[in-house]
C-alpha cells in the first residue's frame, strides 16, 4: 500500500465515517449547516479518494433554516448491509436523528425516517447477522455536570422504521468524570464485540477510546491502553491537534486503518477547521493499537502545510461537487450558468441573517492561498457583490462592489463579533463594469487585490478560526450577491474561480 498522506481530506471535512463495500471503500463527513450535506467520496485504495456525490440534496433531507452554522447535520455514520448503503445521523435543531439509504452511493438517498425515543447526537448503526441495532449517546438520567453522558443500544427494526425492544446502557467511557462521549461505533471481530467512542469534546482533550464485550449488551469492559490515539498530551504548540472520533475499516487484504478527524495548526489556529486523517491499526492481544511503534499520528513536514495545488471551479449546472451554500440549495432563479458563467442573482438575506444567502463557496484547504475570480456587475442602490472569506455569521470579510448615495465603491468590510469595520472605500470613478476580484491570503492576514492593485493588505483574520470564533467549523470562501430592498432582478456574473495553494 502507498504512504498514506495526511490530511487524506484538506480542508473542513470532520467527523468522518468509513465502510467497504464490493471492494470499494466509502467515506463520509458531517457538513453542519453547509448544503448539500454529508459529501460521500469513494476509493479503490484508501489512498485517492474522489467526491461521488452528496447523500442530503433535498430540502425534505436537509432542513438547516434559522440554524447558527455549527448548528446542523452533526456526525454522521456510513454502513453496508446486504447490498444497502445506511447512513446516519443527527440534525441539530431540526429534527433530531434520521437516518436515509441508497443502494447505489451515488443516489438517489430515500426521505429521512426520524426515530422516535432516540435521544442524543452522533448515532450509529451496528448489522449483527440479520439484526441491526442502534448506537447512541444521550445524558444520563442524573447527569450531574454538562456533558456527562453515556452510549446506549437498541434493537432497529428496518421493516418497521422504528426503535423496538428495550434500550441498553453500555459504557460511559474511559476517563473518570469525562466529558462528552460521544460518536460511539460497534463492530464484531472474533469473540468480542467493540465499542470506540470518542471523550473529553472535540478541542484538544479529544481522544479515542475502546471497550470489549462478549454480548452486544454488554457489560463492556475498557482497555487497559485508553486513550489508544490523542495528541493531547503533546502540549498546546503542537502543530496537528483535536485528534478523536474514528471509525474503522478492514481492507480486502484483511489490513485494519482509522479514519478520524484532527486539525492542522498555525500559531495556534486553525481556519480550515477539523480535517480527516487515517492511520494503520494492528490488533494485539484482541485490542486495537493504533498507530504501532509512534502512538501519534504522522505527517510530512513537505506536505502538512500544502502541496502546490491549483483548484479551478468551471461553472456548470448542477453546481461542482466541492462548492457549498449555506443552508439550503440556493434557487436556481437566483443562480444560472450561461456559457460557462455563473449569474448570481441578488437576495434580500445577507450573511448575517440564517437563512439561505447569495453565496456559493468552497472550503480553505491550507493557511495560506489565493482566491481569483472575474465579476461583471453594475449595481443598483443598496446592492452588492463580490469575494467572500467565510466562518460564521458573525465573523468574516467580503470584499465588494457596491452602489451607495449614487456612487460605485469598491469597499472591504470586516466582521467580527457582531460588529462590522470598514477597512477600505474608493469611489470608482471610470468602472466599467468589469472586474479582477481577488484575496490572498498567508498565517492569518488577507490582503484584498481590485483589478491587479492591492487595496488592503494585511487585514488580520486570526478572529475566524476555530479557536478564535468558536464552534465545530472551517472557512469557505467564494461569491456572494446581496439586495438591501426586495430580491432584485440583477445579477453578479462570475467566471470561473481560480484557486491556488502554493
Amino acid at each position: 500500500m502507498e504512504q498514506i498522506t495526511n490530511p487524506i481530506l484538506r480542508g473542513m471535512y470532520p467527523d468522518p465515517s468509513i465502510c467497504e463495500a464490493e471492494g470499494k471503500y466509502y467515506l463520509i463527513t458531517s457538513t453542519f449547516t453547509y448544503a448539500p450535506g454529508v459529501p460521500i467520496f469513494e476509493s479503490d485504495d484508501l489512498i485517492n479518494w474522489q467526491q461521488i456525490g452528496h447523500i442530503l440534496e433535498t430540502k425534505e433531507q436537509l432542513d438547516l433554516m434559522d440554524l447558527e452554522v455549527s448548528s446542523g447535520i452533526f456526525a454522521s455514520t456510513i454502513r453496508y448491509h446486504k447490498g444497502v448503503f445506511y447512513m446516519i445521523t443527527t440534525n441539530a435543531g431540526r429534527g433530531g436523528n434520521f437516518y436515509v439509504s441508497a443502494t447505489n452511493p451515488r443516489g438517489p438517498w430515500s426521505e429521512p425516517v426520524f426515530l422516535k425515543n432516540a435521544p442524543g447526537i452522533d448515532p450509529s448503526l451496528f448489522f449483527d447477522g440479520d439484526d441491526c441495532y442502534y448506537v447512541g449517546q444521550r445524558f444520563k438520567a442524573d447527569a450531574k455536570y454538562y456533558g456527562d453522558c453515556e452510549i446506549w443500544v437498541q434493537k432497529l427494526d428496518l421493516e418497521k422504521k422504528e426503535l423496538i425492544e428495550e434500550p441498553h446502557v453500555l459504557w460511559d467511557g474511559a476517563a473518570k468524570n469525562v466529558v462528552w462521549p460521544e460518536g460511539p461505533h460497534m463492530y464484531k471481530k472474533d469473540d468480542y464485540y467493540y465499542l470506540m467512542i470518542a471523550e473529553g469534546g472535540t478541542a484538544h482533550e479529544h481522544s479515542v477510546n475502546v471497550a470489549r464485550s462478549k454480548s452486544v449488551y454488554g457489560p463492556f469492559e475498557s482497555c487497559k491502553n485508553n486513550p489508544l490515539l490523542t495528541h493531547k498530551h503533546l502540549g498546546l504548540n503542537y502543530p496537528l491537534q483535536y485528534i478523536g472520533h474514528a471509525d474503522l475499516v478492514e481492507t480486502k487484504e484483511g489490513n485494519w486503518f482509522a479514519v478520524m478527524l484532527g486539525t492542522r495548526m498555525h500559531q495556534g489556529k486553525s481556519s480550515m477547521g477539523r480535517e480527516t486523517f487515517m492511520v494503520p491499526v494492528v490488533w494485539e492481544e484482541e485490542w486495537p493499537v493504533f498507530c504501532e511503534g509512534e502512538g501519534k499520528i504522522s505527517y510530512s513536514k513537505e506536505t502538512f502545510y500544502g502541496m502546490g495545488k491549483e483548484l479551478q471551479i468551471i461553472w456548470s449546472d448542477p453546481l461542482p461537487l466541492p462548492c457549498v451554500m449555506l443552508r439550503g440549495i440556493l434557487d436556481k432563479k437566483f443562480r444560472q450558468v450561461k456559457e460557462g458563467s455563473l449569474y448570481l442573482g441578488l437576495q434580500n438575506q445577507s450573511l448575517e441573517e440564517l437563512k439561505t444567502p447569495s453565496y456559493v463557496g468552497v472550503r480553505v484547504e491550507e493557511h495560506q492561498f489565493q482566491i481569483k475570480v472575474p465579476m461583471t456587475f453594475l449595481p443598483e442602490e443598496g446592492e452588492e457583490a463580490g469575494l467572500v472569506y467565510y466562518y460564521n455569521a458573525d465573523n468574516f470579510l467580503k470584499f465588494m462592489i457596491t452602489k451607495e448615495e449614487g456612487n460605485i465603491i469598491t469597499t472591504v468590510i470586516k466582521r467580527e463579533k457582531e460588529v462590522n469595520t470598514c477597512l477600505f472605500q474608493e469611489t470608482l470613478e471610470q468602472y466599467n463594469g468589469n472586474s479582477l476580484l481577488e484575496i490572498q491570503a498567508s498565517a492569518h492576514s488577507v490582503i484584498c487585490i481590485f483589478n491587479g492593485r492591492s487595496v488592503a493588505e494585511q487585514i488580520a483574520i486570526d478572529q475566524l478560526t476555530t479557536q478564535g470564533a468558536g464552534g465545530f467549523v472551517g472557512c469557505t470562501m467564494g461569491i456572494y450577491g446581496y439586495s438591501k430592498n426586495s430580491d432584485s432582478d440583477n445579477a453578479a456574473i462570475f467566471g470561473n474561480l481560480n484557486i491556488l495553494y502554493p
